[in-house]
């Protein structure tokens, strides 16, 4: 077997283990469950978020929802977050602000505290978490609060897209859409490859069952640390793809942004272990692929490894994009997919920098 033909067969085989998964996580996000009565608290942790949280607040008291309260959690910003948590809580009885002023050390720097000090003050059965960039929609409370119909059920991720309205921002919004669709497939097959804090629930009950942010280890990338936490604990981790489960938020706005984005992320996939090691591989083999190809003149050879990458990735998130009703993006498909491509090289030379930049912070 050449060379070619092992990059072939394992790419094929890759595309049919996610897009079976994927399938999955369409099938149980489009199923309809009964309507449940729990309280929900909604978690929002928001560090000098002055320019977004509006946005973020006027859709979620937007939410036709009773039994419900919104714990908005200024992160010792230095900007006018804490005046706009202030005039929602007076305008809406379920906005409740808390204030954190001072640094906090161990597992709970950073935006973990932020998060864990939230839900201390929270009274709800389901915690649901996002962030101040973010906007939601109709139903999101009503879906994710419907699909805890069995008590095995621990907790509940869900898509992001991204708003978009510039070349970077559509190609941020593939990956974003590709990156969820891995990791709803990876669950769906019971592996928790990872998900996104901004779209995250779980029962209060399991939370502190497994000891909360305070006794998880720290991580730049604390929701995936809570989703592996939460499944060793052996509670039914669900991952679905629904367009009512889909919350949106914003571009990175600049490329410096993105690359500070990207780099967090890398470290904080550190957690997946062996796991992390099979995505290696697989860049390693394409890349491999192409290159060895192209040196010894095997045109064929590098049409056919760029043609089952592209049309491999492409067939593992059109159904994604369909299912969230988003097909006015078609057309950056495959964009998105060749710009992923190239990601995988910079996220290679970002394994050599071990401080990670966030929210104006630096963590090792």
């Amino acid at each position: 077997m050449s060379l070619v033909d092992l990059v072939l067969l394992l790419f094929g085989a890759k595309t049919l283990i996610f897009a079976l998964g994927a399938a999955r996580s369409r099938k149980i996000g489009s199923t309809s469950y009964p309507n449940n009565t729990q309280k929900i608290s909604v978690i929002i942790p928001a560090r000098n978020e002055e320019e977004q949280l509006s946005m973020c607040l006027n859709s979620l008291i937007e939410q036709d929802e009773t039994n419900v309260e919104f714990i908005i959690v200024d992160d010792r910003s230095s900007d006018g977050t804490g005046e706009i948590i202030n005039h929602y809580s007076n305008m809406d009885q379920r906005v409740k602000g808390i204030q954190l002023t001072e640094e906090r050390t161990g597992n709970l720097r950073g935006k973990p505290g932020a998060l864990h000090a939230g839900i201390l003050a929270s009274t709800g059965d389901i915690i649901m978490m996002s962030d101040a960039d973010c906007t939601f929609p109709a139903h999101w409370i009503h879906t994710v609060r419907n699909a805890y119909h069995d008590p095995a059920i621990g907790m509940i991720a869900g898509l992001t897209t991204i708003k978009a309205t510039t070349i970077f921002h559509h190609l941020q919004d593939m990956e974003w859409m590709m990156n969820h669709t891995l990791a709803s497939a990876g669950m769906a097959l019971g592996q928790p490859l990872g998900c996104f804090g901004n779209n995250l629930s779980l029962r209060r009950e399991v939370y502190d069952a497994v000891g909360g942010y305070e006794r998880i280890p720290f991580s730049v990338t604390e929701d995936l640390l809570l989703l592996q936490t939460v499944a060793q604990s052996g509670k039914t981790i669900l991952y679905p793809i629904s367009a009512s489960n889909a919350v949106s938020t914003m571009p990175c706005k600049d490329w410096n942004a993105f690359v500070s984005q990207q780099h967090r992320w890398v470290r904080g996939s550190e957690a997946l272990g062996w796991k992390k090691y099979l995505f290696v591989f697989f860049a390693f083999l394409f890349w491999g692929g192409l290159l060895f190809s192209g040196i010894n003149g095997d045109y064929y050879g590098v049409i056919s490894i760029l043609g089952i990458r592209i049309i491999g990735d492409c067939i593992i998130v059109f159904p994604t994009l369909q299912a969230l009703k988003r097909l006015k993006q078609l057309p950056w498909l495959i964009p998105g997919m060749i710009f992923m491509m190239f990601i995988e090289i910079m996220v290679a030379l970002l394994l050599f920098k071990k401080e990670v930049e966030w929210k104006g912070q630096a963590f090792r």
